[in-house]
């Protein structure tokens, strides 16, 4: 048997929770804790909140769109924190749950130990892209250029755009805002580190079930084979324990970790998204297919002759409406928004296929009926010529 812990990369991660205040380190949280948790969770939720005050203050559309995309994201990542801070002592438990068990084959706990190492390596990546973006658009870009400039135009209290003081201040607010929702965004590693997890502890257990029963011959010779029965009954039952523990590992990781409340609110950033997406493109089509209607409801009949055949030949121009295409192959409208929610799914193509091709039975059924049908049928010899009715049919 070898034994399976958290991994050092999780646990360095939790100790970092510890570290800046989102988990408390004893049993119960003490009073100075619980407040700094508080400060968390409402200093997080100013940064939505500047976002939605940028909309309305936003002349600009396409920055208040973008601004919409963005306050979004940071209500999920808000809800993410909470999660995160009060859910502590579950996800500690889940982690302990999931990650600490034994192995019993060498050769299996190589395989998990490299599958895992992949994914930490993904892990480093993934945080390095984080920082380095967040200190890019925090930092970096704000300082580029003879004017000084925020990379989100947020909606602050004071006037970051004429004072210099404002400025700073705002920049501060920012930065320590993008880098307290990487840290939040950190709790998806944990997250993704769980259910890796489960699915590599299913990748065992069907190893160790196909293990089941096989002893070297050697071993073989010596042992009786009651014993043999007996020691393939009892890996069969820990096999089963272990699915079953497994089973509720998963499910808590869904019913606990992944709160219904997030999983909402992501759901609704994304279809947003979409939408908002979709939404603009359709409204382009419209727009430029209204322009024929428009040009027709002018005064064009009093014209002379020579100005209504250009109206004439500008109204077939504006006939075709202008469309926003995604890869040269789906329009950017209403219209694709909803197809996917009709698209059959592959498994139900598959069903649909299943159903309408005939069995091998069937088959065979067919293909003896018409070999019997080519039997029974008269058939002219080779060396016989055509009649003459068949000659006329030829030529004609």
């Amino acid at each position: 048997m070898h034994s399976s812990q958290i991994h050092k990369v999780i646990v360095l991660l939790f100790s970092t929770f510890h570290f800046i205040g989102f988990w408390h380190r004893g049993e119960k949280a003490t009073v100075k804790e619980t407040r700094i948790k508080l400060f968390y969770c409402i200093y997080h939720s100013l940064l939505p909140l500047s976002f939605m005050v940028g909309i309305i203050i936003n002349d600009k559309l396409d920055k208040a769109v973008f601004l919409v995309e963005m306050s979004f994201g940071a209500a999920v990542l808000s809800i993410k924190l909470i999660v995160l801070i009060w859910k502590q002592d579950e996800i500690y438990d889940l982690a302990n749950r999931v990650c600490v068990f034994s192995i019993r084959d060498v050769t299996d706990l190589t395989a998990y130990n490299d599958k895992l190492s992949g994914f930490i390596k993904f892990v480093f990546v993934y945080v390095l892209a984080m920082i380095f973006g967040g200190f890019l658009s925090s930092v970096v870009l704000p300082c580029i250029g003879g004017e000084k400039t925020l990379f989100l135009e947020i909606g602050f209290p004071l006037n970051y755009k004429s004072s210099e003081f404002a400025f700073w201040i705002a920049a501060i607010f920012l930065f320590t805002e993008i880098f307290l929702s990487i840290a939040i965004a950190c709790f998806s590693i944990i997250i993704w580190y769980l259910l890796l997890t489960c699915s590599l502890r299913y990748e065992l257990l069907g190893c160790e079930l196909k293990k089941m029963g096989q002893i070297d011959g050697k071993v073989k010779v010596k042992t009786a084979e009651r014993h043999l029965h007996n020691n393939f009954l009892d890996n069969l039952k820990m096999s089963i324990d272990a699915h079953v523990h497994l089973r509720r590992c998963v499910t808590d990781v869904g019913e606990h970790i992944l709160e219904r409340l997030m999983y909402l609110v992501v759901f609704a950033y994304y279809i947003a998204e979409l939408f908002m997406i979709t939404y603009f493109g359709n409204e382009i089509t419209l727009s430029s297919d209204r322009l024929s209607y428009s040009l027709f409801e002018s005064d064009w009949i009093e014209q002379p002759q020579s100005s209504k055949k250009c109206i004439l030949v500008f109204g077939e121009y504006l006939q075709q409406p202008q469309e926003l295409l995604i890869g040269i192959l789906y329009p950017l409208t209403l219209v694709t928004f909803t197809k996917p929610m009709y698209w059959p799914s592959s498994s139900q193509i598959r069903e649909f296929e299943i159903k309408d091709k005939p069995s091998t039975g069937e088959r065979v059924g067919q293909m003896t009926r018409q070999g019997e049908e080519s039997k029974n049928s008269p058939s002219r010899p080779n060396n016989l010529e055509p009649t003459p009715m068949e000659t006329t049919q030829v030529t004609h």
